[in-house]
């Protein structure tokens, strides 16, 4: 049953990528409810056109094949071209590399439709079958579904109320529209369906890293990130070991020990903030979002504990390369 709604997808082209589109169109065909618009916005210098079966089936229910090219434009530049070219009220917003179930149009419509609902926030699971990706998951996403803008069906006016996405960034910028939203108190659910992300089992430990400092340093810059808040935390544990380092030396400057001096104290300080680190990181944090004990102990804590470490560590450099460095 082919319904009034637009689905905007943000497309780069290249051989994965584009059979990953053409797979998610093909799709379609089993949906419980098929948009009648469907608008990709190509960002790449190569030109995109459509297999002869997805016109085919576009053509035979009467949906609107619609391309954009856009070249070198970021994420949010590309999903407000598809905004402002819409011809419906209600838009859906998906990607490439997420893959909605037969029924999560529908539902969401559903939704919105029976509660007279503004819009649908969209949720994604992060898929991981192998060893590495499952440590990174653990680090950062966890394994509870979690809101995303694909997914999102949202009213067209919600974007009068909070404005456009931001065009000038690679990353952050749905979360911070999400935020915008939210600030604005519109009455916009969880979805009840999610996505299924499926590139984790296909990214290398220096592409994660790689990713992680591509994002944070574009996310530095938005409005609604604090970084100020990890900045403090890094220099507080900074300020913490070097007060400890001189603690024996300001209270015991003649060298006779008194009731404040404190043996080993650097090294216990160290210690201190090492076991936090691993228990905050490596199993308090794991656990609510959805990581089993069994899969934390007896030693992926320590694992999970490194990985967050090293993309701590990058975020902090993106965060100072992007205040001092630029432009």
């Amino acid at each position: 049953m082919v319904k009034s709604i637009s689905l905007i997808i943000p497309f780069k082209s290249d051989k994965s990528e584009k059979e990953k589109l053409f797979t998610l169109l093909r799709g379609i065909s089993n949906w419980k409810a098929a948009p009648n618009e469907i608008i990709i916005i190509n960002t790449d210098q190569k030109q995109l056109s459509f297999p002869s079966d997805i016109e085919l089936f576009a053509d035979q229910h009467n949906i609107n094949l619609c391309i954009f090219h856009q070249e070198k434009t970021y994420p949010g530049h590309a999903r407000n071209i598809g905004i402002c070219n819409a011809s419906n009220s209600l838009l859906a917003f998906l990607d490439t590399s997420t893959h909605p179930s037969n029924d999560w149009l529908s539902n969401g419509l559903h939704i919105i439709n029976t509660n007279n609902y503004e819009g649908v926030w969209g949720k994604t699971y992060y898929q991981a079958e192998k060893f590495l990706p499952k440590i990174f998951r653990a680090s950062t996403y966890g394994e509870k579904p979690i809101q995303t803008l694909p997914g999102s069906i949202l009213h067209k006016n919600i974007f009068k109320k909070c404005g456009l996405f931001v065009e000038s960034t690679r990353a952050g910028e749905d979360t911070d529209f999400m935020s915008r939203a939210k600030l604005h108190n519109l009455n916009i659910c969880e979805s009840e369906s999610f996505l299924n992300y499926d590139k984790l089992d296909k990214i290398s430990f220096r592409e994660i890293i790689k990713k992680w400092y591509r994002n944070y340093f574009h996310v530095a810059s938005m409005p609604y990130f604090r970084a100020h808040k990890d900045i403090y935390f890094y220099g507080i544990s900074f300020l913490a070991i070097m007060i400890a380092y001189n603690w024996n030396r300001v209270f015991d400057p003649t060298g006779i020990e008194n009731d404040f001096f404190i043996p080993n104290v650097t090294k216990i300080s160290v210690l201190i903030i090492i076991l936090t680190y691993l228990f905050l990181r490596g199993v308090v944090l794991p656990m609510r979002k959805g990581a089993s004990l069994k899969f934390i102990f007896p030693l992926n804590f320590i694992l999970i504990s490194l990985m967050s470490f090293f993309l701590d560590l990058t975020k902090t450099i993106a965060f100072g390369y992007s205040k001092f460095f630029r432009t």
